[in-house]
């Protein structure tokens, strides 16, 4: 596989480094050539190979990558309105990664006979893009998947739903997902909810890690957010098809640890663009970390950003329904459990190409001896 893509064509022609490819989909949506294939490279992260046949070279697929081609056209700093918040629903608040805001969002969408986009898992622990047409599937949206998304044809379904359609539409993904998805449609049925994403680790290396934790069982579920001992200190549960049950403190489980360590993260989320202020979102997410003792609840607390009139006004129309609480915070209160709503650079290991190369030919234990287990950094030390 070629380490760059050759996007060529007028008005366009760009070469995307493989250091600067976040494997977004935003190229694969653009062609309707279907000369744009979305594959996991050898290290465990997506990347288009384009075939030359079929290319006639319109430059479209440089148009909409958002790495060459995206400027957020949000408010700056003066203007984010940064807010501790979380579901007035507890049941919907134990149930997902922070406070619930998320689902309240969704559910406020779904009610309207709108169309929520979202990340869910596969039956194989591959992540993958759905639109969520009703409560009940909402669910599979709900909790983090820190694993990259599958979006074929995903941004096309949001342009279809929100312009030709008319509904009312909600996506959510990591930034770059967002950035990718605001070079497609800016229409007001639109509402972008960018994560707080701290990058993404390898498919390749979690999937040597699932048969680790399984002893090569068939997994059928799997929760990076597992709250049944309170929000900061969640932990990592996988259910095996035999009944057994894999569960850890994350800041004990070797693949998170060496995942927030910056072992094996996709090299663009070592320098990322997308996590800066303004943001690429209508709304930001994630959650609040080192929360100010008077609103800290370990049912969870999130930490959400509007980022402009738009997202202001949709936040207001929860608070007004009882929804959501809405707790006014500065901005540089939700720096300190968070820095990446503004500093996209993460310090990359000098082993991690070492590590890559090496976890298929020795398997997850060898990388969690020889290379996790000798980091540091402890995962959310408090």
């Amino acid at each position: 596989m070629n380490e760059n893509v050759r996007f060529k064509g007028e008005p366009a022609f760009s070469i995307l480094t493989k250091e600067k490819c976040t494997g977004c989909f935003g190229c694969e949506n653009s062609c309707k050539f279907k000369a744009i294939k979305m594959t996991l490279s050898q290290e465990g992260f997506y990347f288009p190979e384009i075939d030359t046949e079929r290319c006639i070279k319109c430059g479209k697929c440089a148009l909409n990558c958002p790495v060459l081609n995206f400027k957020s056209h949000n408010f700056g700093e003066n203007y984010v309105k940064v807010y501790a918040s979380f579901s007035r629903d507890d049941k919907v608040r134990f149930e997902s990664s922070s406070g619930g805001i998320f689902t309240e969002m969704a559910q406020e969408i779904i009610e309207a006979g709108g169309i929520v986009f979202g990340a869910a898992w596969e039956k194989d622990l591959s992540v993958k893009h759905l639109q969520i047409k009703d409560r009940k599937g909402l669910s599979k949206l709900r909790s983090s998947k820190y694993i990259q998304s599958n979006l074929e044809g995903i941004y096309l379904e949001v342009v279809k739903a929100a312009e030709t359609e008319g509904k009312k539409v909600l996506f959510t993904g990591t930034p770059c997902q967002a950035a990718a998805l605001r070079t497609f449609t800016n229409s007001e049925n639109l509402l972008i909810v960018d994560v707080l994403c701290h990058g993404v680790p390898s498919k390749v290396v979690f999937d040597e890690y699932i048969k680790y934790i399984s002893n090569n069982d068939e997994v059928v579920s799997y929760n990076f957010r597992d709250k049944a001992n309170g929000w900061s200190k969640y932990g990592v549960k996988a259910k095996m098809g035999n009944g057994k049950i894999y569960k850890c403190i994350t800041r004990k489980d070797p693949f998170f640890h060496g995942f927030i360590c910056d072992l094996y993260s996709n090299l663009s989320c070592y320098d990322c663009k997308f996590a800066s202020i303004p943001r690429v979102g209508d709304v930001t997410i994630g959650d609040f970390w080192k929360a100010p003792q008077e609103i800290m609840d370990e049912r969870g607390v999130s930490v959400v950003i509007a980022n402009n009139h738009r997202g202001e006004k949709f936040l207001e129309k929860l608070y007004s329904k009882n929804k959501i609480d809405l707790h006014p915070r500065k901005l540089s209160e939700a720096l300190k459990g968070n820095s990446r709503i503004c500093n996209g650079f993460l310090n990359m290991r000098k082993n991690r190409e070492e590590i890559l190369k090496t976890v298929k030919k020795r398997g997850f234990i060898y990388i969690a001896e020889n290379y996790i287990n000798k980091t540091k950094r402890y995962v959310l030390d408090k």
